[in-house]
């Protein structure tokens, strides 16, 4: 049988397919196809042909339905069937009966977690609520899944351990590219897979944590001697067009964001087309809006607490602003 797992290249993508995977794993016999890319890099059913999906068992994680709808119909008379689980916009779901979909796009989850949820429900025993937290904490929900730590009885070792591997897998994903990360996201989730838990990764000198650490400390090293600006209550960071800047951008932006609960955080990125790719983080303390106002701007899109542009155009960025503290301080 082929089995072909579609997911994000972040921490909640590839924390979700290791749930789904030790929930259900693969024999010697059968075949997995990976599909993923960067984290901006969402329309990946694109990438499953008619012949790669014929009798194929597709599971699709953490990418926005609406940015894969078509693919996705194109994919489904030969499939044999496919399940889809995320947390982004989806406008245009359509039933189909080789179609599941566990779709939630309120603020409060996360594809982690919501595979998390399916499993428990499915059946108790399948399920390892130590990825979604981590998961969570990757996607900057750290308030949710310190609810779920607490309710585990974890200790705050363990509750820190999680968070910075969340952390440190979702770093990994920013990039324009796959050439811009530490470990190609198809890669990351190979090795992550070798581990029963989060805390094994961790405590093994030799798993990719300590790599993604270096890494992550040398950039935040690098983003910090940036001063924010704050206008009218947006918070907004300028980066040069550089690796360690579309590496370290969303991290920061989730960061800037649990420090300044009331206000929105623009994270701005010079890229190599000339023009500005854009991380939104909408207020925590009122977690809406981010994916309806990126998605008013080509190229923008994303989910309610947190959202982006891929190739906002120079001339807009004031524009683009005045958006945001329009719809957060009108």
């Amino acid at each position: 049988m082929t089995y072909i797992d579609v997911f994000n290249g972040d921490a909640d993508g590839i924390l979700s397919l290791i749930q789904w995977r030790q929930a259900y794993p693969l024999t010697a016999q059968d075949t997995q196809v990976l599909i993923t890319g960067v984290k901006r890099d969402i329309a990946l059913v694109s990438q499953i042909d008619d012949r790669l999906a014929n009798d194929a068992t597709i599971t699709v994680l953490d990418v926005s339905f609406d940015k894969n709808a078509n693919d996705v119909k194109r994919v489904l008379p030969h499939c044999h069937s496919l399940y889809y689980c995320d947390h982004h916009q989806a406008k245009r779901l359509f039933e189909h009966d080789k179609l599941t979909t566990n779709i939630n796009t309120a603020p409060t989850v996360c594809t982690g977690l919501l595979v998390n949820s399916h499993l428990t429900q499915t059946n108790p025993k399948l399920a390892c609520p130590l990825w979604a937290i981590a998961a969570a904490y990757g996607d900057g929900l750290d308030n949710i899944a310190d609810n779920y730590a607490k309710h585990l009885a974890l200790s705050e070792a363990q509750r820190q351990q999680l968070k910075q591997l969340g952390v440190l897998v979702n770093y990994n994903g920013y990039g324009s590219a796959v050439a811009d990360l530490h470990c190609h996201p198809a890669t990351l989730y190979q090795r992550l897979m070798a581990y029963a838990t989060p805390f094994d990764v961790v405590a093994d000198k030799a798993s990719p944590f300590i790599r993604l650490q270096q890494g992550y400390e040398a950039d935040m090293a690098k983003v910090k001697a940036v001063m924010p600006l704050t206008l009218d209550q947006v918070i907004t960071v300028i980066l040069d067009d550089a690796p360690w800047a579309r590496r370290i951008s969303g991290t920061y932006g989730n960061q800037l964001a649990a420090s300044n609960p009331e206000n929105p955080i623009v994270v701005v990125t010079s890229n190599q087309q000339g023009s500005y790719t854009i991380s939104l983080r909408a207020p925590k303390n009122n977690p809406y809006g981010a994916s309806n106002i990126c998605g008013q701007f080509a190229t923008g899109g994303g989910r309610e607490g947190a959202a982006g542009i891929n190739a906002l155009p120079v001339n807009e960025l004031e524009g683009f602003i005045a958006v945001v503290r329009q719809f957060y301080n009108p």
